[in-house]
């Protein structure tokens, strides 16, 4: 029972009484519906402005433009956990009603992404060229890369502030707003790229416009919150609590550090060891991967809200039991939805950028292979881990997962390019995934049951439908961000046969 004395901070106060628990359950559906579309906005300008881009700007200058977004991701992740951490503190402000606390935490955060900013750009102003020089940037496009290095800064200190502005929406449960606000600021961006971007060196433009899609996101957000901010003296937020936000932002750093580890540093190892295009078409495969696993992840905030309360009235034993249940459900549906996508992504990204990268189809592949194997083994785990108050457990899992991506990413790379880059992401996904199971299982005695007996012909039905289908539409001809929409039926039909054939068998599953 140790774990359950440890996580006492985890909490029934958190958690909430038991009498309002259907109606905040109810009200939760929403709230994930528009938390997952403010999550959506983002990624689905990309999957449309991707093919623009690379057709309008080529493939070499394509590749700048990707690194440049690798820095951009990088620095936003290594901000010393300040952006990770700005939710919880605004939450906690929120609870009790303290508009003067939320009025001075984002000043200061503003005030600290200011500096992150400007430090970051006297780096640029001094290191452009050794950048320039070991990315293998072509000499033509030195100009504009070196241009966009000296925006990286400005960029940096407004992509932060954004996301200082969604932090604020999101602890104070501005969801339906929040997805306005991120879904036209995107639209407004995606339209601006359409109509000013065309052949040519428009890279600095591009710069521009993304700077003024993150100001637009900031000054939007802080204006919907406006009513939940007091600014009173001091415009700082006491000592006390200045130390508290750095003890919690250095812990959320360094969990924050694997996300870095096991994603954005693949790309800079591309740009090290081979020509910039390939950032270019590592970034088109990595983008088509991350999006196809970040639609099971929508469904977090809830596990995480359910089990947090079964453990905060159950303890542990209630938490194991609710564990079991929803991994039941949740393996062989994310399995399910995992070997359809992957073996569906690589035609889907053809049919979106053409045959011209299939090597880009490739690394999607590769990567969401890995990427699926992790969500479903640790999904619920994770929730449960950080449900009981030992997230640490989360952090070692990460932490194995990266170090065996690091010792395999070179010599991969050597071997196999770019695709050896994702190869050993993926093997290191696999093997820390595994680790995870088996930490969890000696700690907690979480176990696995064995898949529904209909998993697998239900799976291969989908994924058979799925591949042939978008085998035919490869076939028309057409490329672009519609016909990738079409691609997407033959494996939502997959998907719906395979749905038919397993909740009957789940139910013999349970009540045996």
């Amino acid at each position: 029972m140790r774990p359950a004395n440890r996580a006492g901070p985890v909490s029934a106060g958190d958690a909430g009484p038991a009498p309002p628990d259907r109606p905040e359950r109810a009200a939760l559906v929403p709230e994930v519906g528009f938390s997952a579309l403010a999550q959506a906005a983002p990624m689905l300008a990309n999957l449309v402005l991707t093919p623009y881009l690379i057709r309008h700007l080529g493939l070499d200058r394509f590749g700048v433009w990707s690194l440049i977004l690798v820095f951009l991701a990088t620095l936003t992740v290594l901000d010393g956990g300040v952006g990770a951490s700005l939710a919880r503190f605004h939450a906690r402000h929120a609870a009790h009603g303290d508009r003067a606390g939320t009025g001075r935490l984002v000043i200061g955060s503003l005030t600290v992404f200011l500096g992150l900013g400007a430090l970051v750009t006297g780096a640029c102003l001094l290191l452009t060229p050794a950048i320039l020089s070991a990315a293998d940037v072509p000499p033509r496009l030195r100009g504009e890369a070196g241009q966009l290095l000296t925006a990286l800064g400005p960029l940096l200190a407004l992509a932060l502030a954004a996301n200082s502005a969604t932090a604020l929406l999101q602890a104070n449960a501005r969801f339906r707003a929040l997805a306005g606000v991120s879904g036209g600021s995107c639209l407004v961006y995606a339209a601006a790229v359409t109509m000013l971007v065309r052949d040519g060196a428009d890279l600095p433009l591009l710069a521009v416009l993304a700077a003024g899609r993150y100001l637009l996101m900031t000054v939007c957000g802080l204006c919907v919150g406006a009513r939940h901010i007091r600014v009173r003296r001091p415009l700082m937020p006491p000592r006390a609590e200045r130390r508290d936000f750095g003890s919690y932002a250095v812990r959320m750093q360094l969990s924050g550090f694997t996300v870095f580890l096991n994603g954005e540093i693949d790309a800079l190892v591309v740009a090290a060891l081979l020509p910039v295009r390939y950032v270019g078409v590592y970034a088109a495969g990595y983008q088509a991967a991350m999006a196809l696993r970040s639609v099971p992840l929508f469904a977090f905030p809830p596990i995480l809200t359910r089990t947090t309360r079964v453990f905060s009235e159950d303890g542990l034993p209630g938490a194991v039991r609710e564990f079991h249940v929803l991994q039941a459900r949740w393996l062989p549906a994310v399995l399910t939805y995992g070997v359809v996508t992957t073996a569906s992504v690589g035609l889907a990204v053809q049919v979106w950028l053409g045959t011209g990268l299939a090597l880009s189809a490739a690394v999607a592949t590769v990567l969401l292979a890995g990427y699926s194997v992790q969500v479903a083994f640790t999904g619920v785990r994770t929730c449960f881990v950080r449900a009981i108050g030992l997230p640490g457990y989360e952090t070692r899992y990460s932490w194995f997962s990266t170090v065996v991506n690091l010792v395999l990413t070179v010599p991969l790379t050597l071997l196999f390019g770019v695709v050896g880059v994702v190869l050993a992401t993926a093997i290191g996904l696999t093997a820390g995934s595994l680790y995870f199971v088996v930490l969890c299982r000696r700690f907690a005695g979480l176990r696995e049951r064995r898949l529904p007996k209909r998993w697998l012909p239900a799976t291969a039905v989908a994924a058979a439908m799925a591949v042939l289908g978008d085998l035919l539409i490869l076939r028309l001809g057409w490329h672009g961000s519609l016909p990738l929409l079409l691609a997407g039926l033959p494996v939502l039909a997959g998907l719906a046969a395979a749905a038919a054939l397993l909740p009957r068998e789940s139910k013999e599953e349970e009540t045996s």
